[in-house]
């Protein structure tokens, strides 16, 4: 899944839970390889330490 995706996904739960209780500035995006889970920047397409090219993304608030 693209970033742009993602934040888009997160904006229209915005919408659903409506925006006093949704603040996009508080969550913090942790980006980390699904097969070793190394955690790489957000730009990355290849995890830097197994090759891999499937990267997760995850927020926390």
């Amino acid at each position: 899944m693209s970033l742009s995706k993602f934040i888009s996904g997160l904006r229209r739960r915005s919408e659903v839970v409506g925006a006093d209780e949704y603040d996009e500035r508080r969550m913090t995006l942790l980006f980390e390889c699904r097969n070793c889970g190394t955690n790489v920047a957000a730009e990355t397409d290849r995890c830097p330490a197994c090759d891999a090219t499937e990267i997760a993304t995850y927020a926390i608030d």
